[in-house]
């Protein structure tokens, strides 16, 4: 939190005991603010500002004093007063807070727009100093956010926000929306991320929504949103950036930004390959980033294009080398995003925003697959395109509003389906209204509401699937006193059925024939969340948050003959999560982060898969000059998985059930180290110091020790 200083130097001349007043005001309007809290650090007075602002402190020792000056709606203010004369008059201006008054300055739907007391932000110090370097990678070490995966730079990774995603053989369920800077980059197919061309390097935070966000993003978001904010660059420079690892890794990045006039210009190139850590499992990728922008923030064009070649390892299986794959995937993303905000007056905006996105993948067999391994290669082609407008407005510093439209137009070319169906289109239509007002001093009341119909054209054979839902949100912020925030939210999530869940038709490697449900329901749910957020300056910070979730028809893939795609009976979560930042002092900090977690089957028909229920993350920081260590934990309880691969096998009925099997819990520890010297950093990161064997998935092996070294130069 930002300190306001104000120093006030007098003659010392003593007394029984002197007075302290002052006057309150709105820095950008000059009016007086009523119902301010003054506090004096450290004492048991308070008082609050009257309708003219005005404040007073009577009989008050000799002494220096800090005033903590706080109102919903304006910044925290911390004010060094030497109190030594017998009446010390202070004028206070407080400028809008974030909250509210800059809301207005948002580019894109991002998630701060809520809440900001629902919203985890990861810095781009956080992703620098940690050396993240994949997606997967960086939110393993985010606390309520699981994550499963073949490998770091995996082709196959599923993201999920307290329980709400799993991982299974046939199918993915992503219930977590992802947005850059904004604008949804889902894969009309499967609702699934590519994650490799994600730009890293030039993301300027992570927004983090935990909890159903449908009241203003619709489907796929039941789960949480993770929002990608890139960076917006005040001045030039040139960047490069070259890390080297452990099986043949090497990374080159080569960053600019240049400026002319009122506009900025920045570009990336990136280039990854790897061998990985076992067969199959090598990589290599070519990412291009480049984004134009006014320093205004009111105008905006970016383009990403991505270009992977990824191994698709399979299982490892000892007794069953059969079960190793020789499938290589090659994909194309290109994303072409455009902004422009509208002032329509001091406190009213209209923004429009369209994307583009489009995803090409063509799967083959590698050149020295067995001939009898050999299969048909596949390709899905996917295209969206996203518009959508809004209307933003604040009255009288105390209400802010937001109305919006928007519709997204998906169409599939999937070569599985050329027999069945013709090219599937969805369609997407939401309007949604959002409202945020301060109640008084200390409370603030936040709604939403949205409306959303989908429609799906299979073709001329087929008739059209429609879904259609409302989803509406509540929450209330308390501010208990200059430290403490209470929040509350009640609120609806849903998630219409995804093109593989309704229409996937096909034979896997181990034996399985999976099919598709289009009889599928939309899974709903309803969430109660309770969060509480303590700081006290800069020394401490305390959030703890509790949740409780309903889903109802969740879909899961069932294995059976075939193995299909069904609604489950209702399903229950809940939850804990806790995080401590403490400074000890100015050269050595401490992050833990906890979570609990607990997911049931209500009526206990089935187990609910790939859910560990404790995870704790932790790292401790020590900077002296250019130095930096950071020496980093993760432990994860055991988890659940349905063994498909064995041969003890129940059929009951059109079902198969198999053994419920645990994945052991793990524990890791990381090392990072950096200099910095002129204008070069160089880095050097250990990653699974003691070479422990696990798995995140049934019978993928996770790599061991990983070493690399990083040399960065800014000019």
């Amino acid at each position: 939190m930002k300190k306001t200083v104000f120093i006030i130097f007098l003659s010392f001349i003593y007394g029984q005991g002197f007075d302290l007043s002052g006057k309150i005001i709105s820095k950008s309007t000059l009016n007086p603010i009523s119902d301010v809290n003054i506090f004096i650090q450290d004492t048991e007075l308070g008082t609050a500002s009257s309708k003219d602002g005005l404040f007073k402190f009577s009989k008050i020792k000799p002494s220096n004093y800090v005033l903590i000056v706080s109102a919903i709606g304006y910044k925290d203010q911390y004010l060094e007063i030497n109190l030594n004369r017998d009446l010390l008059n202070v004028s206070i201006e407080l400028e809008d807070r974030s909250v509210l008054a800059k809301a207005l300055s948002v580019v894109g739907r991002f998630p701060s727009k809520h809440i900001p007391y629902l919203t985890k932000n990861i810095s781009n110090k956080d992703i620098t100093d940690n050396d993240y370097q994949t997606m997967s990678e960086l939110f393993r070490n985010v606390g309520g956010v699981d994550v499963q995966m073949e490998h770091n730079n995996g082709r196959n990774a599923n993201f999920s926000i307290r329980g709400s995603s799993d991982y299974k053989p046939g199918g993915y369920n992503n219930r977590v929306l992802v947005l850059l800077d904004g604008f949804q980059i889902s894969m009309p197919y499967s609702g699934s991320i590519d994650w490799n061309g994600m730009p890293l390097d030039f993301l300027d935070r992570i927004e983090v929504v935990k909890g159903p966000v449908s009241s203003l993003y619709g489907q796929n978001s039941m789960g949480g949103i993770i929002n990608l904010v890139t960076k917006n660059y005040s001045e030039e420079f040139l960047n490069s950036k070259v890390t080297l690892g452990s099986f043949n890794k090497k990374d080159i990045n080569i960053g600019m930004n240049n400026m002319h006039n009122n506009l900025s210009y920045t570009t990336l190139l990136q280039y990854k390959k790897g061998d990985g850590h076992r067969f199959n499992a090598q990589y290599e990728q070519n990412n291009f980033y480049t984004k134009v922008y006014n320093k205004e923030k009111e105008f905006s064009v970016s383009l990403m294009a991505n270009r992977s070649l990824n191994g698709q390892p399979g299982f490892s299986v000892e007794e069953r080398p059969t079960l190793i794959s020789y499938r290589l995937s090659d994909r194309d993303s290109i994303y072409l995003q455009l902004f422009k905000k509208q002032n329509l007056n001091r406190n009213s905006n209209l923004v429009y925003s369209a994307s583009i996105n489009h995803f090409y993948t063509h799967y083959q067999d590698r050149n020295d697959t067995p001939e009898d391994e050999n299969q048909d290669d596949t390709f899905y082609n996917d295209t969206s395109l996203n518009l959508r407008t809004e209307y933003q407005t604040l009255f009288n510093d105390r209400s802010y509003l937001i109305v919006g439209l928007d519709i997204i137009a998906e169409q599939s070319d999937i070569s599985i389906y050329k027999d069945i169906y013709s090219n599937p289109i969805q369609l997407t239509t939401g309007i949604f209204i959002q409202n945020r007002v301060v109640l008084n001093e200390r409370l603030l009341l936040g709604a939403g509401l949205r409306v959303d119909y989908r429609l799906i054209d299979r073709g001329d054979i087929y008739s059209n699937k429609t879904f259609s839902n409302i989803s509406p949100k509540i929450n209330l912020t308390y501010k208990q006193d200059s430290y403490s925030t209470w929040n509350f939210a009640l609120s609806k999530g849903f998630r219409s059925p995804s093109l593989s869940e309704m229409f996937l038709q096909y034979a896997t490697d181990y034996g399985l024939y999976t099919q598709g449900n289009p009889d599928l329901e939309p899974e709903q749910l309803y969430g109660l969340d309770i969060g509480y957020d303590r700081s006290n300056l800069s020394d401490i910070s305390l959030s703890v948050s509790t949740f409780y979730y309903i889903y109802e028809d969740m879909i899961d893939f069932v294995y059976g003959l075939p193995v299909v795609a069904r609604n489950r009976s209702d399903i229950s979560s809940c939850g804990l999560e806790t995080n401590i930042d403490y400074s000890l002092n100015d050269n050595l900090s401490i992050n833990t982060s906890y979570t609990y977690l607990r997911v049931n089957d209500l009526n206990d028909v089935d187990s609910v898969l790939y859910r560990p229920k404790h995870k704790l993350v932790s790292s401790i920081k020590h900077t002296k000059g250019k130095i930096s260590n950071i020496i980093s934990m993760r432990y994860q309880s055991e988890q659940d998985y349905q063994d498909f691969l064995s041969d003890d096998r129940e059929y009951v009925g059109s079902e198969i059930k198999f053994p419920i099997k645990k994945l052991d819990s793990l524990l890791l520890f990381n090392y990072i180290s950096s200099y910095e010297f002129l204008d070069s950093k160089i880095s050097l990161k250990v990653s699974n110091i003691f070479d422990v064997e696990y798995q995140l998935i049934q019978d993928y092996p996770m790599p061991g020790r990983l070493v690399s070294l990083t040399y960065e130069k800014s000019i």
